[in-house]
Order: structure tokens, then sequence, then C-alpha cells
């Protein structure tokens, strides 16, 4: 499923910024205190030119290795440009009074990616993800995800997306991680179709478009 393959594409964003030399100097996190002097933690992380590696190129499923019927088989494969991604990343976790939390992330991922032919595109990428963990433990945390992908250019016009909801069991609690470059800031964190990992409830709320099969990112 798309999910399972966006994880595998978190290890491999690592390693590209590892090699162009972005860390943890890009990313700004701070524990800030609002005036009921609950502890929330906000982060924001930006990368501007560098590489987003799609978790697949975009190509019809006429092409070898392609499974996204709305490319134009003619087309050939759709990849991202080097070095011509931006990434905007931002988490919050706030902390209720019955001990319940909120975890928020909002990313933006917009960049160039060219065709087979040299042919120019522009894509847009929204993720938003809210993460309810119960009181107490053992701990459940209902995910609701809300994802669209938008790629423009050369008379090529594309919209997918999809708003799903999953729970999962966390005996330990939920943690927040740091780490700039993870795909999900709670740990831990179980895919909604997992479910041998107990991820229970899942449901798909909403779709537009093959999403699951267009939705590099």
């Amino acid at each position: 499923m798309r999910m399972s393959r966006l994880i595998m594409g978190t290890v491999l964003l690592v390693c590209i910024i590892m090699l162009l030399g972005l860390g943890p100097a890009a990313f700004a996190a701070s524990d800030t205190h609002d005036t009921d002097d609950t502890s929330r933690l906000k982060d924001i992380l930006r990368l501007k030119n560098f590489t987003i590696p799609w978790n697949f190129p975009l190509a019809h499923p006429d092409n070898d290795g392609g499974t996204c019927k709305a490319i134009p088989a003619a087309v050939g494969f759709i990849n991202p440009v080097d070095n011509r991604s931006d990434r905007v990343r931002k988490v919050s976790k706030e902390v209720m009074a019955d001990g319940s939390q909120v975890i928020v992330q909002d990313d933006l991922k917009t960049g160039t990616a060219e065709d087979s032919h040299g042919d120019t595109y522009h894509f847009v990428y929204t993720n938003r993800a809210v993460f309810n963990v119960s009181p107490g433990l053992p701990a459940i945390v209902n995910v609701r995800m809300t994802d669209n992908f938008r790629l423009k250019g050369h008379g090529l016009h594309m919209h997918v997306s999809f708003d799903v909801s999953w729970d999962y069991p966390a005996p330990e609690g939920v943690d927040i991680t740091l780490e700039p470059l993870a795909f999900v800031p709670a740990v831990p964190f179980v895919v909604g179709t997992e479910t041998e990992k107990g991820a229970t409830n899942f449901q798909l709320l909403s779709i537009q478009g093959d999403a699951f099969n267009c939705d590099p990112l």
C-alpha cells in the first residue's frame, strides 16, 4: 500500500539529506509554555532546493513499473528533478488536562518534475495527520490523515487525494520525535492496514482519483 512506500521513502530522504549536508541545522524546535503553563512542543522544518525522492515513479501501467493510469502512456515516466524541491513541516503537541494528547503534523512539499522526454511539471503535496492519544496506559491512538497530490504541466492536470482514519494501540504510550525527516512525529506509529500490529477501525472517508497508485509522496 502507498503508506508503506512512504515509510521506505523516508529512509531514502535521510540518505539524500546527509549527502547534501542538510540536517538538523535546517530544523528549528522549541519547547514553549502558553498562558495556562501547559508545555507544548512546536517544531518547524524547512528545506529548500533539495531532492524529494518519490516512492515510485509516475507512469501508466502500460510502461513497465508504472501504476498510475492518469499519466498518458506516451509521457513515459515522471520523476522529480534533482535539487528542485522544497519542504515545510510543522508539528505541535498539546497535553490536555486529563492526560490525553493531541499531536498535529502539517507537511507541504513542492517542486519540479520531468518526464521521459524532458517536459517539465510542477507538483504540490500536502499531508495533515492528527493523532489523538487516550490518557493512561495502555493508550489508544486515533489517527486522521488527509493527503493531497497535484501535478500540472505539459497539458496534464492531475489531482488525487484521500482522507482516512484508524486506531492502533500504544501500550507504553506515545512520544514525540524531533527527528526532522521522520514521516510522522508520533512514536510508535502503526499504518492503518497493519492489522498484525493492532491497527483497527480503518475507514476510507473519501478518495479522489487513484490516490494510492498516483501519489508518489
